[in-house]
């Protein structure tokens, strides 16, 4: 006995096959190319000089000159001597970039669109406070300024100050103001720019 062959059938398994390759194929380069995106992300937060400097703890030189390349940023921001700042940082956008399940498949454009989850600079600001002032953010800080630079005194050993090395006089030591440079703006600006 001859069977019909239903070709609308087939045709509509066939398009729902090559749907679902489409998307798993796209899905593997998707999260191939975000995790090579957030690579060269934190590397760029880790080799910028606020970065560096920070790195290098309250021994650190002014690498940012954002202290007129004297004294040290470290310490001027008054962090203890064991915290890592960057670290915190780079494993935030580490640990909470990543693609969205959803995913948008255009079957005439054959285009697929999946959302990246990453934090946001507002979500950055509200995890780096500054170790003196509850609720303002270092990383803001370092763009906008921080105050108390005519008053900063950096010395070989202060056994009541959290670096070791800083201390914030009553009488001011000089003129100088802190130096706001550009820092996670930017490089979180780069790389959404690139992921686009």
């Amino acid at each position: 006995m001859a069977s019909k062959i239903n070709y609308n059938q087939i045709k509509k398994e066939l398009s729902s096959s090559y749907k679902k390759a489409i998307q798993r194929d796209g899905l593997i380069l998707a999260k191939q190319i975000l995790e090579e995106s957030k690579s060269k992300y934190v590397e760029e937060i880790e080799n910028h000089p606020v970065s560096k400097e920070l790195n290098e703890g309250p021994e650190g030189e002014n690498l940012s000159d954002t202290l007129a390349g004297k004294e040290n940023l470290f310490a001027f921001i008054g962090f203890d001597i064991n915290r890592r700042p960057v670290k915190e940082l780079t494993d935030l956008v580490k640990n909470n970039t990543f693609l969205e399940k959803k995913m948008i498949f255009d079957e005439q454009k054959l285009e697929l669109k999946f959302n990246v989850n990453t934090p946001s600079l507002d979500e950055i600001k509200m995890v780096t406070p500054l170790p003196f002032e509850g609720g303002v953010s270092w990383v803001k800080g370092i763009e906008d300024g921080i105050s108390g630079f005519g008053y900063y005194v950096y010395g070989k050993f202060f056994k009541n100050s959290r670096s070791k090395k800083g201390i914030q006089s009553k009488n001011k030591v000089r003129s100088l103001a802190y130096r706001p440079v550009k820092y996670m703006s930017e490089l979180y600006n780069q790389f959404i720019k690139g992921l686009k």
